[in-house]
């Protein structure tokens, strides 16, 4: 099974919706109708515009550790975080995260059974919170998650223009 995985980066554009399930993240639905979106900022992250676009939309799960969002999603659903940043030693039970929701989307694609995954809007180019360490932080965190989902035979596509490249 062919899962899609939609960040909001620049490369968001390449994407063509094709049929297969769409895992998007935050106010994804300003751009398209995902199945599922997941979040793992705190409310108060979002602008008002944005945070308008997140609760207009109708995912089938809107997923988040976070619980705060139950009041505001109705298709909400509490998922587990692992214990620390990058762990995957959990991953069956537990959603492995790092810095950023892209992250946490290619895990579930990797719990809905996924087969391949392709990536799109994870580029970490332009977003002021990627640079130096953080970036440093969440490309080895992708490196780990892409090792693992390899030697489970699922595989992985990022748009040319993603820093994602550097480490597949």
């Amino acid at each position: 099974m062919e899962i899609n995985v939609l960040g909001l980066g620049e490369s968001l554009k390449e994407f063509k919706p094709n049929g297969n399930i769409t895992i998007g993240v935050n106010d994804i639905w300003k751009h398209y109708q995902t199945d599922y979106v997941v979040c793992v900022d705190r409310i108060n992250a979002f602008t008002v515009e944005r945070l308008k676009t997140i609760m207009k939309s109708k995912p089938k799960k809107f997923l988040t550790h976070l619980d705060e969002w139950e009041r505001i999603m109705p298709t909400f659903e509490l998922i587990e975080l692992s214990k620390g940043r990058g762990n995957l030693n959990d991953i069956d039970n537990t959603f492995a995260y790092s810095n950023n929701s892209v992250f946490v989307a290619v895990v579930l694609a990797y719990k809905l059974g996924a087969t391949k995954i392709n990536i799109f809007g994870a580029d970490f180019n332009t977003h002021a919170a990627f640079n130096g360490n953080k970036l440093l932080a969440a490309l080895d965190d992708y490196k780990n998650l892409f090792e693992f989902l390899k030697e489970k035979g699922i595989k992985i596509t990022v748009t040319k223009s993603s820093k994602l490249n550097q480490i597949l």
